[in-house]
């Protein structure tokens, strides 16, 4: 990867387990307190999904357990703020080098194995080419902290009819070895729709089942949420956030109430594949004013 700055712009020219249900809390005292509004969000996200992979590994969970319920009681008050700050632009250093998981996007995944190179076109007009800086709106600085969905838009594949789309944006830099987290992932959406918008992808409430507003289903990311913007550690440098469409020639199809996962959304793509495309979009934290 290269990167090139001209003027206030960045171009980006090209050249998985999750931790468990803590982070899915009903609490509300406990939602606000991982929720990436507060400046410690980062530094505890990145810390715990770290040892917990640490000690999935070594199989020695109870360490994930001790540092995460010692985390939550250390993060009560307020005034460890701008100390934190500095432990978490530390962390991003000392792990800045962990990044380019390329090769666990989900385009590398079985379902693309007859279809290595795109063939469809996705853009975003509100930020330019792939490779584009991402607005701070649409990011954790925006005032709700949650960030904007870039307005999005694609061509159809050349060939092949369309039953169904699916998109999904992933974090390919994230500072866990071999580990790509999606912060979107929407499926069963329409043949005839090529644009993707804020209002589309929001969650339905009260809706009963996984559906945004434009009732298209989704997988939900680490927070448990239809998506959620762009919160990399401070000190890791810029994050490559990708957004890819998928044409699928079939509809994907679940048992009823099933809750689907990113692996089975790639299971059930394989054969089904006619078109996909993709654009980047780039983001590093700045530091906190």
């Amino acid at each position: 990867m290269r990167l090139s700055r001209s003027g206030s712009s960045t171009r980006y020219r090209a050249g998985s387990g999750l931790p468990p249900s803590s982070f899915h809390t009903k609490n509300n005292t406990q939602r606000q307190l991982l929720y990436p509004s507060s400046p410690r969000y980062n530094l505890v996200f990145y810390f715990n999904l770290f040892f917990y992979h640490l000690s999935a590994q070594i199989e020695f969970s109870s360490l994930f357990t001790l540092l995460w319920l010692s985390s939550k009681r250390f993060l009560k008050g307020n005034k460890m703020t701008g100390i934190l700050d500095y432990l978490q632009c530390a962390l991003g250093k000392l792990l800045y080098r962990v990044r380019g998981h390329d090769s666990k996007q989900i385009i590398r995944s079985a379902a693309f194995r007859d279809l290595p190179e795109p063939n469809m076109t996705l853009e975003a007009p509100e930020c330019g080419p792939t490779g584009s800086v991402l607005l701070d709106f649409h990011t954790c600085l925006a005032e709700d902290s949650k960030g904007r969905f870039p307005e999005l838009r694609w061509t159809s594949p050349p060939q092949g009819d369309v039953k169904e789309y699916v998109l999904i944006c992933e974090d390919i830099d994230l500072p866990i070895p071999r580990l790509v987290i999606h912060h979107g992932l929407f499926y069963g959406i329409p043949p005839t729709i090529t644009t993707a918008t804020y209002a589309d992808i929001k969650q339905k409430k009260d809706a009963g089942e996984r559906l945004t507003r434009s009732n298209w289903k989704y997988v939900p990311n680490l927070t448990g949420n239809s998506y959620i913007g762009p919160a990399p550690p401070l000190g890791h440098g810029l994050h490559r956030y990708v957004f890819t469409i998928i044409a699928l020639n079939e509809p994907l199809q679940f048992a009823q109430g099933e809750q689907v996962s990113k692996q089975m959304i790639k299971e059930a793509m394989v054969g089904k594949v006619i078109g996909w495309g993709q654009w980047v979009g780039l983001w590093e934290r700045p530091w906190p004013k």
